[in-house]
């Protein structure tokens, strides 16, 4: 979507985020009378709000372990799950904080960020229906993650309706690392506040970009809910329903 998402820094709400973001669609608000299926926001609320809610470790975590490369930093981040700070639809992040107007400013609105002591994560989720990347989309959140994670390790983390190839706007369906390639000269010569080179932005695509489809994480909140093991049934009705609920979402969604 391409609305202004400047939020209230004192909404903390993943829903009232939501909201504030779907005020900015105008007369396309019409098209989520349907409760919002198949859009991506929509499903981002509502299956990370509640992977937040759920016991890190045994869900959160089996996703991350679940996903594609990135190997080294994903370990690195299920070891440190449980300390975690989530942050659901966080609003622009500007790559040319100097630009006058939001749209010079380089803008970036990932889907979600999610910190740890040693790793910073840039989630961007795509709906599960047909969808595509802008031309620029992955390089300037890869750009994002290279440039606020400062000592940390980062983290690209891809949420796709599909297994890659992905579809590109006006290149087709390529792989994550050649959109990426096509335009990180362009974005690092225009971003602001980094000393980023070229060559080790492309050596670092490997380290850094990871992803997962939506229908392994049904797979895996599935598999995890089966097997939750406690003895107090009323914390197990619990998890199973935060849990359910994240199924029905994505199946909803479809």
């Amino acid at each position: 979507m391409s609305e202004v998402r400047d939020y209230n820094p004192e909404n903390q709400s993943v829903f009232g985020r939501l909201l504030e973001e779907l005020s900015w669609v105008g007369k396309t608000i019409n098209s989520y009378r349907e409760g919002g299926r198949g859009f991506e926001n929509v499903l981002t609320a509502e299956v990370f709000q509640a992977l937040d809610f759920l016991p890190r470790t045994t869900f959160l975590g089996k996703i991350v372990a679940a996903s594609e490369g990135a190997n080294n930093t994903r370990e690195i981040l299920i070891n440190e799950i449980e300390e975690a700070e989530f942050s659901l639809l966080p609003g622009n992040h500007y790559l040319i904080p100097s630009g006058e107007r939001h749209q010079t400013k380089l803008p970036v609105q990932p889907d979600g960020l999610i910190e740890t002591q040693n790793v910073y994560v840039v989630l961007e989720a795509k709906r599960i229906r047909q969808s595509s990347f802008q031309p620029e989309q992955l390089a300037r959140e890869y750009v994002l993650s290279l440039r606020e994670a400062g000592n940390r390790s980062p983290l690209l983390l891809l949420v796709l309706g599909k297994e890659p190839p992905i579809s590109v706007q006006k290149h087709g369906k390529i792989s994550i690392k050649e959109s990426i390639k096509l335009f990180i000269k362009s974005v690092l010569n225009r971003a602001e506040n980094h000393s980023i080179t070229e060559e080790l932005a492309l050596s670092k695509i490997d380290d850094v970009v990871c992803w997962i489809t939506w229908e392994k994480i049904k797979d895996v909140v599935q598999a995890e809910m089966e097997n939750i093991e406690t003895d107090n049934q009323s914390i197990k009705n619990s998890i199973t329903r935060v849990a359910r609920s994240a199924c029905n979402s994505i199946e909803w969604h479809k």
